[in-house]
């Protein structure tokens, strides 16, 4: 039997670093623009539900928005400074006050040209006055269909025009669908879509005191209303004959019409008819439009009407007053869209739309998107940390420090849409590219490292997707002015064939590397040779270091290995599940402690500290010291970097949140 002994100066660190870890007690504070005047894109956190409404009852329309996700869940209020959108449609928001707690599934009715709110089962009366903080229950279930719903959303409407407030809920079912995995070796989906049905609670009784048939489900030419999930129902007057259609959205980008070609009293709706831009309105056909229409199997068209992302959450209310029905529409990153009514109709007699603008707000905090994975890198080379993160719908954005090094609260400059060879970054998973199947079409999950990665002096961009293809962009401009190429694969010199998921269609194509999806490719000299290597997950999920190495003079990656272990000496597993469930780390690996040796940091409630506590026999121990600060910011993860904006030489922390907000916490030892 050994004896173990520890000297002071070990016991010291430990304890050191243990209250490192405990420090941060007084929480995370979001990132500020501190640029007065700066107008940025409007938004929420995950998931915006807006509510349009003249909320503070100064006669001009205001944007409510609520928000379910975590951690920016609230109802929020963005105050209309301008005045009436007759006359100015684009009005500059108001920073948002949040004014209640948010709830999942919620919808605005407009009766009588009064807003009434509703969530599944219940409406909220005072709304006004609490937001969702008081309920009233309505006189049926919270979910009237069958099967388990994601989608589950509620109107009041006077469907068959005699006099009583009918309840319409449009419902979200994944019965068919299944969630992952569900793919032949050539990418073929097999399950079967996401099912979006719209049912009528048909009020027999009065509208004061409401007695509601059983809910059935709407009929459109014939069969019950199908949308590709996520319907979010519009029942109202589009075409000006007296009558109500039906307008509807889904789980991805695109809205379906549905002209009632009956009566006011007698409504009998037409099969639905994907809705188009007005052809003189010039815009750019979404990349994943194809992959969409697939996924949907609906009819294509040259000039679809689309939003950027996707889980789309549709109003219809005449928001410019000029006598037809706009779209008010909030997207899945939490911004908001204005969609104008052109006036005009297709030959089938489809109303057209102008292309979505986004709404703007004064600026405050920082915003990516949702999901934002920002690493902290000083771009533009003027000795300053700027932040460039990517997001949910795949785009890389660069934020610009305008303050100059030194600076621990900096001023920010709006974001910009980093390109590559010309074309704004943007991977899509499209039909079959995610594993979780084709209702992900316009998500990009991306995330990123900067670093010399071809050693010619200029800082290249390395980033993983939703496709778990990593690649890098290669830097031809200069150290002040980047330019990037295309991208090209991250190739690995693999010992034989290269290891392939245990899921999935995707294969890997020739060396290039095929690994877990939506997991940081961490880009870092690791052994301290002046070559840049590669820290990220395995196919397996495992932490590897992909280590670089020169042949004939030329750099090259040598196949992964598992060096990097716990106390214990067992190989650090840091994803344990398979298909959807894998990946989803979040790594950075920094000196957090100060003590001279590189520790990882890795996303949890915010993120652990696994501290470096010993190296030997070509192999890295680590111990988990926990989370670095006590307030819990996670919704799916949190994407983490280091920063050090005061210019001190201690590593501060930067987590990128569900949110799309940027979270900043000063290292304890600073103090």
């Amino acid at each position: 039997m050994k004896t173990k002994f520890f000297s002071l100066s070990s016991c010291l660190c430990v304890l050191f670093a243990a209250s490192c870890f405990r420090a941060g007690a007084e929480g995370l504070e979001r990132l500020k623009y501190n640029n007065p005047g700066l107008v940025v894109d409007l938004g929420v956190g995950l998931w915006a539900w807006p509510l349009p409404m003249d909320f503070d009852g100064d006669g001009d329309l205001d944007l409510v928005v609520n928000c379910p996700d975590k951690p920016y869940n609230g109802v929020y209020f963005f105050e209309n400074n301008t005045g009436d959108t007759a006359k100015n449609k684009l009005p500059v928001f108001k920073p948002a006050r949040r004014i209640s707690k948010g709830l999942e599934n919620v919808q605005v009715s407009y009766v009588n040209g009064n807003p009434r709110v509703l969530s599944p089962g219940t409406e909220h009366p005072d709304f006004l006055k609490t937001g969702l903080e008081n309920g009233k229950k309505l006189p049926l279930p919270a979910n009237i269909h069958p099967n388990k719903v994601r989608a589950n959303m509620w109107r009041y409407v006077d469907f068959d025009g005699d006099g009583k407030l009918d309840l319409v809920v449009g419902v979200g079912d994944w019965t068919d669908y299944g969630w992952d995995n569900a793919y032949t070796p050539e990418g073929k989906w097999t399950n079967g879509p996401l099912r979006g049905f719209v049912y009528l609670a048909r009020n027999t009784g009065t509208t004061a005191k409401p007695v509601y048939d059983k809910p059935v489900k709407v009929n459109a030419g014939g069969k019950p209303v199908e949308t590709f999930g996520w319907p979010s129902p519009n029942f109202t007057d589009f075409d000006g004959d007296g009558d109500l259609d039906l307008l509807c959205g889904e789980f991805l980008d695109g809205f379906t019409y549905f002209e009632n070609i009956g009566t006011r009293t007698a409504p009998k709706h037409a099969p639905g008819r994907r809705l188009t831009l007005d052809t003189d309105a010039k815009t750019a056909r979404p990349a994943a439009w194809l992959a969409a229409q697939e996924a949907a199997k609906l009819p294509g068209s040259p000039h679809p009407l689309t939003m950027d992302l996707q889980m789309i959450t549709p109003t219809a209310i005449d928001w410019d007053k000029d006598g037809d029905l706009d779209l008010i529409v909030g997207d899945e990153d939490g911004r908001v869209a204005f969609i104008e009514n052109t006036g005009k109709f297709t030959a089938d007699h489809t109303p057209q739309f102008l292309p979505p603008v986004y709404f703007k707000q004064e600026a405050e905090d920082l915003k990516c998107g949702a999901l934002a994975t920002p690493v902290g890198f000083d771009w533009d080379g003027d000795g300053d940390i700027d932040i460039i993160s990517g997001n949910t719908a795949g785009y890389l954005m660069f934020y610009e420090n305008l303050s100059g090094p030194g600076v621990e609260k900096p001023k920010w400059a709006a974001p910009k849409h980093l390109e590559a060879d010309g074309e704004v970054i943007r991977p899509m998973a499209g039909y079959n590219g995610s594993i979780q199947g084709p209702a992900e079409a316009k998500w990009g999950y991306t995330t990123l490292s900067v670093a010399d990665w071809d050693g010619d002096g200029l800082p290249d961009i390395l980033m993983n997707s939703i496709l778990g293809k990593v690649v890098w962009f290669k830097n031809i401009g200069t150290r002040k002015s980047p330019k990037l190429a295309a991208a090209q694969p991250i190739e690995v010199e693999w010992d034989g064939p290269q290891p392939t998921l245990a899921y999935g269609w995707l294969r890997p194509e020739g060396k290039a590397l095929l690994t877990q999806w939506r997991t940081t490719p961490v880009a870092v000299d690791w052994n301290s040779d002046r070559l840049t290597d590669l820290v990220m997950l395995d196919q397996e999920g495992y932490l590897a270091l992909f280590e670089r190495a020169k042949r004939d003079g030329n750099p090259v990656l040598l196949a992964p290995k598992r060096v990097f272990c716990d106390e214990k000496g067992a190989p650090l597993l840091l994803s344990k599940g398979t298909a959807g469930k894998s990946g989803r780390r979040k790594i950075c690996i920094v000196d957090w402690d100060g003590d001279g040796k590189l520790d990882i940091l890795l996303n949890s409630s915010s993120a652990n500290f696994l501290r470096q506590v010993a190296a030997r026999d070509g192999k890295w121990f680590f111990q988990d010291m926990g989370p670095i600060v006590r307030q819990n910011i996670e919704g799916h993860d949190v994407s983490l970097t280091e920063v050090d904006f005061n210019g001190d030489g201690r590593p501060d922390f930067l987590g990128g949140a569900e949110d799309g907000r940027f979270y900043y916490l000063k290292n304890p030892r600073a103090k």
